[in-house]
């Protein structure tokens, strides 16, 4: 195998494997891509705040102490019918034969059980000392940096995200959203093309959320959704052209998106091919650290 001495992880949250074949973007594709199999239970819903945790410890939810309720451990299933026929009857008129509309409906009650699970204490957002693992990032013999990625930095998230629930229930205009998720690509792009430009880290990683929410907010409309995933294409083009051949490009998601609803597969993506057929997600950090440390 030809030698590697970086790795560049982006995480783009939410791309969909299925949206990538359809629209042939090459760039994201690489030289090697497929779906990864996440670290989900039977029926379990694939949460951001389980499936990064995972895939930077290696670890299945189990292993890493995420045994609770309270932190998105068991699918929300078992609550969410419990409570869902009150948040229906106060908040929401499931009395269409639209499709469209029947599925934001059944997105709205999902965000406001969640919620309302959320305001009684049932469940919280995991916090990275809540992982009861070590990360890849915890090893010593690898210069690592990470910005952004989810539990593990607080700022993972942009301050949009809360809002997405106001824009699926008609509260707040679509394009306010829009303009909030343009911005906050160009910011952590640039931070990208920033750091590729240093040489004091052997591991990057970087965490994007935009894809997730611009697919819950147009789910309806593939054309918007088609222009983000070119946005990326071309981003994951610049990257690929400023970086030396011994950087390894791993893209990466915590599952895809179906005309808003989660996936219960991911998305990956090299840049040179290592031979991985449908690969678990958590064990992408052996292999990643079979490279660096034998460089």
């Amino acid at each position: 195998m030809q030698k590697i001495s970086k790795v560049i992880i982006l995480c783009i949250d939410a791309i969909e494997y299925d949206l990538v074949e359809k629209w042939d973007l090459k760039n994201l594709k690489q030289k090697e891509y497929g779906k990864t199999i996440l670290p989900l239970s039977f029926g379990q819903e694939p949460a951001t705040e389980i499936i990064w945790p995972c895939f930077i410890t290696g670890k299945e939810p189990e292993e890493m102490g995420y045994s609770s309720l309270n932190i998105y451990s068991k699918s929300l299933k078992t609550i969410v019918p419990l409570i869902s026929p009150v948040i229906k009857k106060l908040f929401i008129n499931n009395k269409t034969n639209n499709r469209t509309q029947k599925i934001q409906g059944r997105l709205s009650l999902l965000y406001l059980s969640i919620l309302l699970l959320k305001k009684v204490g049932l469940i919280y957002k995991p916090t990275k000392e809540d992982i009861k693992a070590d990360t890849i990032f915890d090893n010593n013999k690898i210069k690592s940096v990470h910005l952004h990625i989810p539990v593990l930095d607080k700022d993972a998230f942009p301050e949009y995200r809360k809002d997405i629930i106001k824009v699926i229930s008609e509260k707040l205009h679509h394009p306010i959203i829009e303009i909030k998720q343009k911005n906050e690509f160009t910011q952590r792009a640039k931070e990208v093309y920033d750091y590729i430009k240093k040489n004091n880290w052997q591991l990057f990683m970087q965490y994007f959320f935009v894809l997730d929410g611009i697919q819950h907010i147009f789910y309806k409309n593939h054309k918007k959704i088609a222009q983000f995933y070119l946005m990326f294409d071309e981003f994951i083009k610049k990257v690929s052209e400023n970086i030396d051949d011994e950087t390894l490009i791993l893209i990466v998601s915590d599952h895809g998106v179906k005309r808003g609803i989660h996936t219960p597969y991911g998305f990956y993506s090299l840049n040179k091919k290592l031979g991985l057929n449908n690969p678990k997600l958590i064990d992408f950090r052996e292999k990643i650290e079979e490279i660096l440390v034998k460089a």
